[in-house]
């Protein structure tokens, strides 16, 4: 880059300064459970501490966690060993999301990059709003990415006994790790190093084999926490030609917006074009036999599941980054690309600053720029329930495992939505009064609870069901004092399916 070194430094100070910032506000607040995955971490985390073994005891029925490898509920585990209270538990993820930006500042070293680039790859990741809400929930994107960056680290070093390991370590946090296996195993045969290949798949498979095995082996075929789930999502095993294809295509096109998602919090058909011909012109420049490979098979991957790609994206971004900016580093009109760059770094953070702002106003980091949840609001709610609810009560509602951590109340979901119709058909049959109906029969739910829960796709299609119940008369309201008119709470008075009365 054209600035000087003391300049760079000064950059680099002013931008970490201003990151502490944003991540303490994030961190600091008290919500935790609010985008559902971090709700189940925790309780199959507090399943394992009360020595229910690997289960979710949320259900009203509780049933073996075969859905989420272990790696990410264990580590939670051992910090509710030492405390239950949020800022600690939400210090672990923090502390993933660091140390994966130091082992990413080494590999990108390690693959090239200049100190500055590297800085800026660094920092530009770390101010990706995405980035931020994983690195400050109960999310396992942080350990996952931590654990990837070390295995390609181990694997440039041709340590390839570590590389294995950390790779197996990254599947079982999360099943996308497997990927990351078959890209490393490739590169070794690639490179006739068949003893480091063996080696390799030898450690990965002795960690990740037993999971598999036990996840087969204890199926329940729950149809949203099981294994099962990912079979009803994947283009490979499930949908019609024509609605493989179609997912295939939107998943492309969402996939090639992910970084201006990322890093803007929005994006466009105009972005997608642009990242397709930046990809492609970078590619056809420098191409680097690790990571190319490994990216593209981790987006691969996600373009096979029915569901929007670009949260996942962000474990991989700094690679992504790399890719992009390795083919431009010694462009001649330096000037341009240094100012680019700083633009570039400098749009996540105005987008960090609007989210922090809800952040004070409603108690959590928003995972989108949707408005969120209240979490005095819900707080209020908590209350209520665990003084006025008897203590066998089951709640029906959209965030389950936040039910239950702060009620105690075994909880049900209630509705499985299809990823097909909820994301690429915009169906209105994603969740209807009907389907609801009957899970409250079949769970023996006595309260449901609704929450405005933005950030869901499918919180429309449930909130005109419950109101649809509601009317119907199988749900009769309950007077929550103090509460606004989005959080309210209904008591089950009729246990007949709308179609039989």
């Amino acid at each position: 880059m054209v600035l000087s070194r003391g300049v760079q430094r000064a950059l680099i100070a002013a931008f970490c300064v201003i990151l502490a910032v944003i991540y303490g506000v994030a961190w600091h607040a008290p919500a935790v459970g609010l985008f559902h995955d971090d709700g189940v971490y925790l309780v199959t985390a507090q399943s394992i501490v009360s020595g229910h073994g690997y289960t979710i005891d949320s259900l009203p029925e509780p049933i073996p966690q075969t859905k989420y490898p272990p790696g990410w509920p264990s580590a939670l585990a051992l910090f509710l060993l030492i405390s239950k209270e949020t800022q600690w538990l939400k210090a672990l993820p923090l502390l993933c999301t660091v140390l994966w930006l130091a082992v990413t500042w080494r590999l990108l070293r390690k693959m090239g990059a200049e100190p500055g680039s590297a800085w800026l790859l660094v920092l530009i990741t770390a101010a990706s709003p995405t980035v931020v809400f994983l690195g400050t929930n109960l999310m396992s994107e942080p350990l996952f990415a931590l654990l990837t960056a070390a295995a390609l680290l181990m694997l440039l070093d041709d340590r390839a006994l570590l590389a294995g390991i950390f790779a197996g370590l990254a599947t079982l946090t999360r099943s996308a790790g497997v990927p990351l296996i078959a890209a490393c195993m490739l590169v070794f045969l690639m490179r006739r190093r068949f003893r480091s290949a063996a080696l390799f798949t030898g450690a990965a498979m002795i960690l990740v084999a037993p999971w598999f095995g036990w996840a087969l082996a204890n199926s329940s075929k729950h149809p949203y926490y099981s294994g099962a789930a990912y079979a009803s999502t994947s283009i490979l095993t499930s949908l019609r030609l024509s609605e493989k294809l179609t997912v295939f295509g939107a998943n492309a096109l969402m996939l090639f917006s992910s970084p201006f998602v990322l890093l803007s919090g929005t994006g466009s058909l105009y972005a997608t074009v642009v990242t397709v011909v930046l990809v492609a012109w970078a590619i056809k420049r420098r191409r680097q036999l690790m990571p190319d490979l490994f990216v593209a098979l981790y987006c691969l991957m996600l373009l096979c599941w029915a569901g929007p790609p670009q949260r996942f994206v962000a474990p991989i971004l700094p690679l992504v980054l790399w890719i992009l900016w390795r083919a431009f580093r010694n462009a001649r009109l330096r000037e341009i690309v240094a100012a680019a760059a700083l633009t570039v770094a400098a749009v996540p953070v105005g987008t960090d600053v609007q989210r922090v702002r809800q952040t004070v106003a409603h108690g959590w980091f928003p995972s989108s720029s949707v408005v969120p949840s209240d979490w005095g609001e819900l707080s209020r709610l908590f209350a209520y329930i665990r003084a006025n609810t008897p203590p066998d009560a089951v709640i029906l509602t959209n965030l389950d495992p936040m039910f239950y951590l702060n009620t105690g109340r075994k909880t049900v979901r209630g509705f499985f939505p299809d990823g097909y119709k909820l994301y690429y058909a915009s169906s209105n049959s994603v969740i209807t009064p009907d389907q609801l109906g009957k899970a409250i029969i079949e769970n023996g739910v006595t309260y449901v609870a609704l929450t405005p829960d933005r950030d869901f796709a499918e919180s429309p299609a449930y909130h005109r069901a419950i109101e649809a119940l509601a009317r119907g008369g199988v749900l009769e309201p309950v007077g929550v004092e103090g509460l606004r008119a989005e959080y309210r709470l209904f008591k089950v008075v009729s246990s007949r399916p709308l179609a039989d009365r």
